[in-house]
């Protein structure tokens, strides 16, 4: 079932909502009162008090003609006792314990102890009076008498609704009491409702205006509810939302960044090649040029071409690496013994460059699963830095090893070392340093750093005592590719 609480055609706010609500509330309070009040007294009277009230009906049917059978009822449970007064008002009978020394009364006595005055040591018991007859018809007065400190006198006004003019006071009487009990609850809720409205109603306005400065994608705002603590979860989720598409957005400029400049530099890196070859390709056509020259011509071509290509397959390679939906070929492998085959082969061209190899790869194999072929390129675009940016004679150092769940790469040199102004771009595309070997296309270290992050990885550049180029590798054997 479906509530939908509307006046009219207009939806209730959360004020008049409450307010409905702590009217319904008090009416079902109302009543429970009023049930528990009829419900306790009827137990009361009937099974605890057993029908017994203290009041004259009740005292004087405490009262026998035979003496010894006169009861104390329920005056024996608040300390109470009864006489029975010959007609000199001379003790002649006590049930229950006597508590004053009073053996004969004066009319003054009997006129104080059923008056309703203050408790007083001279006055310390109340009671009631009765004219009663004995076995013989002979008159005597009984006496019961209590502690006044037990009692609370009260005038009870009982109307006679058969009488009219009892009617209408009694309606007068209870009217006024009930109408004023129920204003002082009427006024008593609204007060409540506009205060505790106010829990609801002013952390919605601050959630609100929040909105409304989020809406004009101002990415800096954050809410602050002071209220009730589900408010505050809703605050919570609203502000870490906001810190989320702040980074988003963040990241989206930065994509953005990235992009033009990749536009940029890719012109600029394709104008060039591209440029000799349309130039040399026009001097072949339409210049006498020699046999020798020629062959020079066509080399510069070639060359040409293939720094092209290599610049469009690196393009496409990033491309595809900073595509969140690509899913890596995964194998799982001994990543130390994949590492020294790897090694081996670039093995010859480092004795080409008379290269010091140290190598340092654990002896315990470190098996997890990774993309074989892309961390071939990604290891490999390292290795050919080092050889392109190095001079003979250069010290290589590869360490391998485990460490916290992590496998750690480290591959150092101490050649030239890179330019601070670059060292930390050298990451990103079409970042190269002075000594860049031209037929590289500037996006090696860029997609080697794509594909260790695509494996959880981190890399990062650094240097040594002894290495002035040091790149640190870090891949968690457990990550979620």
């Amino acid at each position: 079932m479906k509530l939908n609480f509307k006046i009219g055609n207009k939806k209730l706010d959360i004020k008049n909502f409450l307010t409905i609500n702590y009217l319904v509330t008090f009416l079902i309070l109302y009543i429970t009162v009023q049930l528990s009040y009829k419900s306790s007294t009827f137990i009361l009277e009937k099974f605890i008090l057993n029908n017994e009230q203290v009041s004259n009906s009740s005292m004087i049917s405490y009262y026998n003609k035979d003496f010894n059978k006169i009861k104390l009822g329920f005056l024996s449970e608040m300390g109470g006792w009864e006489e029975v007064l010959d007609e000199n008002k001379k003790v002649i009978y006590i049930k229950g314990e006597k508590k004053d020394d009073i053996m004969q009364y004066t009319e003054k006595q009997l006129f104080e102890l059923v008056s309703f005055t203050e408790y007083s040591p001279e006055k310390p018991y109340v009671g009631r009076v009765f004219s009663v007859e004995g076995k013989n018809g002979k008159p005597y007065i009984f006496l019961c008498k209590i502690d006044r400190r037990k009692v609370e006198y009260s005038f009870i006004y009982k109307p006679n609704f058969s009488s009219k003019s009892d009617t209408f006071l009694s309606l007068k009487v209870f009217g006024t009491l009930y109408l004023i009990q129920i204003l002082l609850l009427l006024i008593g809720i609204y007060i409540y409702s506009i205060i505790s409205s106010k829990f609801i109603t002013t952390p919605l306005k601050t959630f609100v205006n929040s909105i409304k400065n989020f809406k004009k994608l101002d990415y800096s705002t954050r809410t602050n509810i002071k209220g009730l603590k589900e408010l505050q979860e809703v605050q919570n989720e609203f502000n870490e939302m906001v810190i989320k598409l702040e980074k988003v957005e963040e990241e989206n400029k930065r994509i953005d960044n990235n992009k033009k400049r990749l536009l940029v530099d890719i012109s600029h890196d394709l104008k060039t090649p591209i440029t000799s070859i349309q130039g040399f390709s026009k001097l072949l056509l339409e210049e006498n040029v020699t046999s020798e020259e020629r062959d020079n011509f066509l080399k510069i071509i070639l060359n040409k071409a293939v720094y092209s290509t290599v610049l469009i397959e690196d393009l496409f390679a990033l491309s595809k690496l900073e595509d969140s939906g690509y899913n890596l070929s995964l194998a799982e492998l001994d990543f130390n013994e994949w590492l020294r085959r790897l090694i081996v082969e670039y093995y010859e061209e480092f004795e080409n460059k008379h290269f010091n190899l140290e190598v340092n790869i654990s002896e315990h194999s470190i098996i997890f699963k990774f993309d074989e072929k892309l961390m071939k390129r990604a290891i490999s675009n390292i290795f050919n830095n080092a050889l392109n940016h190095n001079e003979n004679y250069t010290s290589l150092k590869i360490e391998s090893y485990l460490k916290e769940n992590n496998v750690i790469l480290k591959i150092g040199s101490d050649g030239a070392g890179i330019d601070k102004s670059i060292s930390g771009t050298i990451f990103e595309p079409f970042v190269k340093t002075d000594n860049s070997n031209s037929s590289g296309s500037g996006l090696g270290l860029a997609i080697t750093k794509k594909i260790i992050e695509k494996h959880g990885g981190s890399i990062k550049l650094t240097s040594s005592e002894f290495e002035k180029i040091l790149f640190v590798i870090s891949i968690p054997i457990k990550a979620d590719t």
